[in-house]
């Protein structure tokens, strides 16, 4: 049976595995879904319209599933989906999506989420990610597999870090990270190769070389746009290379160096709207 300490409250509605174990003073509201060998330690609170898949830790103070901090949310059916074997340590919070920025705020499977961390709404963060304590991660963020961000570090709206990077602490993210790249310092700059974390996650040193020619063409050599297109005719085929060039052409082409940024749908329209609603509260 599903161990609810007598501290705690469990919403009726709540939708609880059998094996959940629920600590004290903990906090569940009626739209949640929580699915089996899930623990909340104590002083957790889970609300909003979230799904939990199996297998995830949330440590005390954990708070996932409230209102976004955008004030053009307007109180829609919003929500967070999360999938298996995530750990949320403490003070860690997860807001729910926004109506304008596809309602949906993901999260893959088998990540860590370090004491502290921030995740806006609308973030779509891949599988195994790991993110250390303190780092803050705006809405409509991507966060792609296998991505590392240092602690301390913040990520601007729209921003996407590639697969297999790694963010360094206290960095300021205010464009996206090519993938397999080490991205660090304020302004964040592309600072090599992310060697190591390639050859953890199975990288041959094959792939890597290739990876390094191409970083050394791109982010070495002067203009990114000549390079791209020598990249293409040189390594081409190879499908590391190929995905790291059209990562790069993609964020060329969005705004500001950041490709989501430029499929935002909110207009100016919505943000003068809300102006003048809250000139006319005041």
């Amino acid at each position: 049976m599903t161990r609810v300490a007598e501290t705690a409250y469990v919403d009726t509605q709540a939708q609880i595995a059998g094996d959940v174990e629920i600590g004290h003073n903990c906090y569940v509201g009626p739209k949640v879904s929580i699915g089996p060998g899930c623990v909340l330690h104590n002083n957790v609170t889970i609300v909003g319209r979230t799904t939990v898949g199996k297998n995830s830790q949330f440590f005390q103070n954990a708070v996932i599933g409230t209102a976004p901090q955008d004030l053009k949310y307007k109180g829609g059916e919003t929500e967070i989906l999360i999938g298996d074997g995530n750990v949320f340590r403490e003070n860690v919070t997860v807001h729910l999506g926004t109506e304008l920025g596809g309602a949906k705020t993901l999260i893959g499977s088998g990540s860590l989420f370090m004491a502290g961390v921030h995740i806006a709404h609308d973030c779509h963060i891949g599988d195994d990610v790991i993110i250390a304590n303190n780092a803050l991660i705006a809405g409509h963020v991507t966060l792609e597999q296998r991505v590392v961000i240092g602690g301390g570090a913040a990520l601007h709206h729209f921003v996407t870090v590639g697969r297999n990077a790694m963010v360094g602490g206290l960095s300021r993210v205010v464009y996206d990270v090519p993938p397999f790249m080490i991205f660090e310092g304020n302004p964040g700059l592309v600072r090599g190769v992310n060697v190591t974390g390639l050859a953890r996650n199975g990288f041959s040193e094959a792939q890597i070389e290739a990876i390094k020619h191409a970083y050394k063409k791109l982010f070495r050599g002067g203009a990114v746009r000549p390079a791209l297109d020598e990249l293409t005719q040189t390594n081409g085929d190879d499908p590391e290379v190929r995905y790291l060039i059209d990562f790069v052409r993609r964020s060329f082409q969005g705004r500001h160096g950041r490709y989501l940024e430029s499929l935002r749908v909110d207009t100016p329209e919505d943000i003068s709207g809300l102006r003048a609603t809250d000139e006319n509260d005041q």
